[in-house]
Formats: structure tokens, sequence, C-alpha cells
């Protein structure tokens, strides 16, 4: 195996695991997935724009727009135009997403808990700080000036 962790594959699988955790304990309300925008839209209701939105996930245009397009299909976000400038609208959540908040913060609290149960109350609170430190460490990162590009393969026959 590998001599050198690699952190970004045994997160990535932390990452898997944990959502598709939650996912199920949600699936019941209709949704699995959009949790934290769902949080965030409810905290800032009528306040934030898309643009705010990208930016306090810190995710691209793109990737918000469909997690906006998600969370309105699901009935749990309406756009809104902003009377102080026509290019822009913003974001409001409905109140079936208010109702969700809740079992939303309870299903994060029973996946929390089942995923760290093994671990001591000081060891739940050193992750906590750990997590914590290493987000704002990215958080302070410049942004990569590189692009992915992913290519589509045609089939030979």
């Amino acid at each position: 195996m590998l001599k050198e962790p690699v952190y970004g594959f045994e997160m990535a699988r932390i990452s898997e695991v944990y959502l598709s955790t939650l996912s199920s304990l949600m699936s019941s309300h209709g949704i699995e997935r959009c949790f934290v925008p769902i949080l965030y839209v409810v905290e800032n209701s009528g306040k934030i724009s898309q643009k705010d939105l990208a930016t306090a996930l810190r995710k691209d245009k793109v990737s918000t727009m469909r997690t906006v397009d998600y969370l309105c299909e699901k009935g749990l976000v309406v756009r809104k135009q902003d009377c102080n400038d026509r290019r822009c609208q913003l974001l409001e959540a409905t109140d079936k997403a208010k109702a969700l908040i809740p079992e939303i913060q309870s299903n994060i609290n029973k996946t929390n808990d089942l995923l760290l149960e093994g671990f001591s109350e000081s060891e739940r609170k050193l992750f906590q700080s750990s997590m914590k430190k290493l987000y704002t460490t990215i958080c302070a990162l410049p942004e990569p000036d590189f692009t992915v590009e992913a290519y589509k393969r045609n089939k030979q026959n």
C-alpha cells in the first residue's frame, strides 16, 4: 500500500459515506442532497443572490445554478426579482424549506453521532477543531489558476 497517506482520497471517502448516510436519513422528506445550501438560504432568505450563495459555498456559478434549480424543483426555494437591481434575482426560502430545518439539523446530528461513535468526547472536540482549522486554511488559499477540462470520448467500433 502507499507509504504516505493521501488525505484527499481519505477525505473524499469520508465525505461520500457521510453524505450518503445523511441522504438516506432525509430521503423520506423527498430530498437527498444540498443540505448546507438549504440551511444557508433559509438563514439568509430574501437577502442573497445566486452569486452570493456561490461565494458563501465556495462553488462555481454552474454548480450553484444546478443546486438552486434542484431546490426550486423541490419547492424549497424561489427566485424573486431584486427591486434594486433588475438583473439580479434574490433567493427566498419557502415555508416547506423552513419546516425542514429541524429535521435536517436532527439528521446531521444523527449522522455525526453515528460516524463518530467510536470517538471519546475529547477526540470529538479535537476532530471538530482540526476540521475548522483545515477549512480555515483551505479558505485562505488562492484560487487555482488552472482549469480542469473533461472530454467525452467517442466510442470507436
